[in-house]
């Protein structure tokens, strides 16, 4: 349930300008030579304080706020149908704050979301990285969608 994935790559996830430039014009030149699937010489911190292999492809399509499409706030609010967003409440890699920002955006003037309900799935094990996956409330998460499909008629 990332909100802005390029800005949170860049602001949360990188936090550091001269990196994120680098690995921007690394992605670009990628590009440039026809490599764009070929693993960078600069590693991008995702989670956690380690970098992680990353191509000029995926940076480009999914990172960098000048090409990405990955915008979650941008594509929410175009889709015609009710919405569950379900997050897991040990779920370590989504801030706490990116389903509101969704929400906002479902919610604003001129959103085509007819409905949005959104639901935290307790987790009794805490922040965990198994957590984004709902590896240890599955029948929580079942009994949610369950209910929310009920409600909906469906």
């Amino acid at each position: 349930m990332f909100a802005n994935l390029p800005w949170k790559s860049h602001y949360i996830l990188v936090q550091n300008e001269a990196t994120f430039a680098q690995l921007h014009e690394a992605s670009l030149k990628s590009l440039r030579e026809g490599k764009q699937a070929v693993v960078l010489p600069i590693q991008m911190r995702r989670t956690g304080t380690e970098g992680e292999p990353v191509t000029g492809q995926h940076f480009l399509t999914y990172r960098a706020e000048q090409s990405s499409t990955a915008d979650g706030t941008y594509w929410i609010r175009r889709v015609p149908q009710p919405i569950l967003m379900l997050r897991d409440g040990g779920d370590s890699l989504i801030q706490p704050f990116e389903p509101y920002m969704l929400l906002a955006a479902a919610t604003a003037s001129g959103s085509l979301v007819p409905s949005i309900r959104y639901l935290i799935v307790p987790n009794s094990k805490g922040p965990n990285p198994r957590g984004h996956r709902f590896s240890d409330n599955q029948e929580p998460l079942a009994s949610a969608i369950a209910a929310w499909l009920q409600d909906q008629k469906l």
